[in-house]
């Protein structure tokens, strides 16, 4: 039901402001327009046996029940586990190395895949390729962890010690300079 408010009256002796011209003229189509709520054309939605509450009520149950549906998607926990059945023609524990490339902006990294076990453990640089003579970046070498769970590493360990990430951090820079400018070099 439309709600009607009644405002106090204005005072006789200030002033009165009015919407526009039709409100200043007091015309008939004014008196008109400012009865109905709705521009022309909503009112053939009247009839409809969906009302706006309705309408919201079926909406606030679909969102509801959609949230209630979702909460079971999640990513599923995967676990390294041993084979059930051994690959035939490997030996367990031998490593099998493969020639395999990755993708880069500027082209792609020829590499050579040291696996044991089905497992990547060491991503090296190809020799035979003539544009990187089997060199590397320090991104190829950490690209291996994107395959493991990150988490594995507790610290930082240095010849049998562990280290602060920050004293770490000091004595390999200058090594990691030098890598990338060779590798830089090659390009």
């Amino acid at each position: 039901m439309k709600r009607v408010f009644h405002h106090p009256p204005e005072p006789a002796n200030g002033k009165h402001y009015w919407r526009g011209l039709g409100e200043l003229n007091d015309t008939a189509e004014f008196r008109q327009w400012l009865e109905r709520e709705f521009p022309p054309g909503s009112a053939e939605l009247n009839g409809d046996e969906w009302s706006r509450r309705d309408f919201l009520k079926l909406m606030g149950a679909s969102m509801a029940l959609a949230g209630i549906g979702l909460t079971s998607c999640r990513r599923p926990e995967l676990h390294l586990v041993p084979f059930t059945k051994n690959v035939e023609w490997t030996i367990p524990g031998k490593f099998l190395y493969y020639s395999t490339t990755m993708p880069r902006r500027t082209g792609a990294i020829p590499l050579i895949a040291t696996t044991v076990d089905g497992r990547p453990i060491k991503l090296e640089g190809n020799p035979l390729h003539p544009a990187s003579g089997g060199a590397t970046d320090t991104f190829v070498q950490a690209s291996i962890l994107d395959l493991y769970d990150p988490s594995r590493s507790r610290r930082f360990v240095q010849k049998g010690k562990t280290g602060l990430f920050i004293r770490e951090k000091r004595a390999i820079a200058p090594s990691l300079m030098l890598t990338w400018k060779l590798f830089a070099t090659r390009l």
